[in-house]
């Protein structure tokens, strides 16, 4: 067993329900996986301070699915010491896009007007999915709906503020796994070419057949992959 703890950081209104499998793979190797479930955070810098915490200050394999990806690189700005290696899944190092603030707004206000349900259900799962497998969205809206519509807003307006962070990517030692789906609508293969391209210590792995949520649509091979760059020595 290695001594490096893994941590796993989920996207906006997951849970560790979406991880169960990589999980199960991951603890054949590591004594410690666990989820940093992010819920009342009001910004990224918040939400890093819980990561923080879960490290108890020593170095972590952080594992970041979307929006957990850009809490790491959240974290790679203030303690970069604390990231023993890095898996980025569906994620980018991208500012945020000006023109998305309106449209999160009238989400925020659906969500908490009752309609979080619906709001996942129409407007999120078609992006969120290569092929809408009705398990898959169940626990994708049971996700939300454990968590609610407070975290959702919450969670969507922490990641108005980030600033792009391929430069603070660039300055960390450690071993970079990319991972993403072809059909990303969301963190397109564009997005992760970029971060490949200008980060020689990653390795990059595109996923057929798979939207944006990798970990449920194409459980064994992100599982694989996790599991060599665990093990894998540093460069």
């Amino acid at each position: 067993m290695s001594a490096l703890p893994i941590l796993i950081l989920p996207g906006t209104l997951c849970t560790r329900l979406m991880f169960e499998q990589q999980i199960s793979c991951l603890k054949k190797h590591c004594d410690s996986v666990s989820v940093v479930q992010f819920t009342d955070e009001a910004s990224l810098e918040e939400m890093a301070a819980s990561v923080i915490a879960a490290t108890k200050n020593q170095p972590a394999a952080l594992i970041g699915f979307s929006m957990g990806g850009i809490v790491a690189m959240q974290l790679a700005r203030t303690h970069p010491h604390l990231i023993g290696k890095l898996a980025l899944i569906n994620s980018n190092s991208h500012a945020d896009l000006p023109e998305r603030k309106a449209g999160r707004a009238t989400q925020i206000q659906q969500a908490q007007t009752g309609k979080l349900s619906t709001l996942i259900g129409t407007d999120f799962m078609p992006n969120y999915l290569f092929q809408q497998q009705q398990s898959y969205r169940q626990l994708i809206v049971d996700m939300a709906l454990s968590l609610g519509a407070d975290c959702f807003a919450a969670q969507v307006m922490a990641l108005e503020d980030r600033t792009d962070s391929l430069t603070v990517l660039q300055r960390l030692c450690a071993d970079i796994l990319i991972i993403g789906g072809q059909q990303d609508k969301i963190c397109p293969p564009a997005h992760q070419f970029d971060m490949h391209t200008a980060l020689p210590n990653s390795d990059l792995l595109l996923l057929g057949q798979c939207g944006h949520f990798s970990p449920l649509e194409q459980a064994d091979k992100v599982s694989n992959a996790l599991t060599q760059w665990y093990l894998q020595s540093g460069r």
